[in-house]
């Protein structure tokens, strides 16, 4: 019996990969005539790999060894699903031609690499972002897909609302300080980043970015990628940017000291800067910078604008229906202390959402503005509880506010608010 039939891990998926892995074994075997010249090599194979996942909504795609086989993973709507695995014979010549495509030597290697690329998928360009890793069970590779057609949002069709996007558009008129766009990784700083670029392009503002590396072009914005090795690292990069006299000015990601004074220096010439940080809301922003070592008053000089997000799933709309709520549901929200609905929204499960009740995502948001008694509060080194606490009786919504009212409206659902705040949200202290 054919294995790819009888696997349950690819069956319930029915992605049409699992069935091209059939047939290209098929191929490859003899048991089958190829339909078209190059059908049987595995530069056709990888080919298809990444058509299926851009076609699948996939961000990422992970090849993951295992005793007889490399199994292919794709994350869709964040949640990793088996669509195929590939025999071992034939999954050594895979693994180097991806890793060949982006300049990483094909050889099993002995510690980590990554590289990146930009592939032409029948005329539309993906970035590819690859890091491969040796593990006890072989050699894995994650690959990160970059679709640049991802990135034509507004801030709207982000899951913003009205009063959050009036905030937004408020510092933009201002045009002081920096604004930061936290979360955890994975949870959509990058798009959100980018779809402010976008509003920043079209009021005929000189927009530059630092990168590292640049994930996306964009067109009408100047962008430089840090190259450490050729000697263009942060602090050089905002230097030379600097002197181009731009309106704004991003720098991607703070990641460790030297991107934070990189940024601050960069704030402090009056410029308004744009960065993104890892922090699991607003409130803990202000503790991520201070383990990057920036002392308070540093914080409250430069600090406007606080973007806090989190990526949830959508219910499909095309399956979505009330229902009495859940017992577990009702238990989790009234363990944190809110009132738990009779009804609430679910999904059923269909051929549009593969039967996952869930079709694409959209954002939950905290957003802040920084007034000055949240600056008084930061110089006295308040710590993070009580500083949420005080962005609380501001009136500012968390993140499960926002979730909240998107499940009471049907974008998602109470279990998928659950299944995420389980991460850890930083909503309930």
């Amino acid at each position: 019996m054919n294995h790819y039939e009888s696997s349950e891990r690819v069956r319930p998926l029915k992605m049409a990969f699992a069935r091209r892995i059939q047939e290209w074994l098929g191929k490859v075997t003899g048991a089958t005539e190829p339909k078209a010249e190059g059908e049987t090599s595995i530069p056709w194979l990888a080919h298809k790999v990444f058509q299926d996942a851009l076609d699948e909504r996939a961000t990422d795609i992970h090849l993951d060894p295992e005793r007889e086989y490399l199994c292919v993973r794709f994350r869709i709507d964040g949640i990793l699903r088996d669509v195929a695995l590939i025999p071992q014979r034939h999954a050594a010549q895979f693994l180097g031609h991806i890793k060949s495509l982006v300049d990483i030597d094909p050889t099993p290697r002995l510690k980590p690499a990554s590289g990146g690329t930009i592939y032409d998928l029948d005329g539309t360009e993906v970035h590819l972002r690859v890091t491969c890793t040796p593990t006890i069970q072989g050699e894995k590779i994650s690959i990160r897909l970059l679709d640049p057609k991802r990135l034509r949002y507004s801030l709207e069709e982000l899951g913003l609302n009205p009063a959050q996007k009036e905030l937004i558009d408020n510092w933009l008129d201002s045009m002081t300080g920096m604004i930061l766009v936290t979360g955890a990784t994975g949870s959509g700083k990058t798009t959100s980043l980018y779809a402010l670029l976008h509003e920043l392009k079209l009021l005929n503002r000189s927009v530059v970015t630092i990168e590292d590396p640049v994930e996306y072009r964009v067109e009408g914005i100047i962008q430089m990628q840090v190259n450490e090795a050729r000697g263009i690292t942060f602090s050089e990069a905002v230097k030379t940017m600097l002197r181009l006299d731009p309106d704004f000015l991003m720098v991607g990601e703070m990641r460790d000291r030297a991107s934070a004074e990189a940024a601050l220096t960069a704030s402090s010439t009056g410029k308004v800067l744009l960065s993104s940080l890892h922090s699991r809301d607003a409130a803990g922003t202000v503790t991520a910078l201070r383990n990057l070592n920036i002392e308070d008053f540093e914080i409250t000089a430069a600090l406007e604008l606080v973007v806090s997000q989190r990526l949830i799933r959508r219910l499909c709309p095309h399956c979505k229906k009330q229902c009495p709520t859940p017992p577990e549901d009702k238990q989790w929200l009234e363990s944190i202390g809110f009132d738990a609905p009779e009804q609430s929204w679910t999904g059923v499960g269909c051929d549009q959402c593969r039967e996952t009740g869930y079709h694409r995502r959209i954002g939950l948001f905290e957003v802040w503005r920084v007034d000055e008694q949240a600056n008084h509060l930061i110089l006295k080194h308040t710590d993070e509880r009580s500083l949420r606490r005080a962005i609380r009786e501001s009136g500012i919504p968390s993140l499960l506010d926002d979730g909240l009212q998107k499940a009471a409206k049907g974008v998602t659902s109470i279990k998928e608010l659950r299944r995420v705040s389980s991460y850890g949200f930083g909503i309930t202290s």
